[in-house]
């Protein structure tokens, strides 16, 4: 028997799952801290987490989730110049 495959999406592409990058860059730890919990409303330990993350590895993931939320919390963290990219 043949397995039929089905897809409940729109077709948009908007329903995929997508994660928001943060890249390190040169700015002063409470700040990246600081905007970090602005634009997620994280704790600061979870904010921390990511900006070492970044920090030590070059990059980290900041949030996976759909695209408009995405966008909402890069703005935010665009607004001091943090590196960012959606994927």
């Amino acid at each position: 028997m043949e397995e039929v495959k089905t897809f409940s999406g729109s077709g948009t592409g908007q329903d995929v799952e997508r994660k928001l990058i943060l890249f390190n860059s040169n700015h002063f730890w409470e700040e990246v801290i600081t905007q970090l919990q602005k634009a997620t409303g994280f704790d600061l330990v979870h904010c921390e987490q990511i900006a070492i993350i970044a920090h030590t590895k070059g990059k980290a993931v900041v949030k996976s989730g759909d695209m408009e939320d995405l966008m909402k919390i890069e703005s935010i963290l665009k607004e001091i110049n943090l590196v960012t990219k959606i994927e």
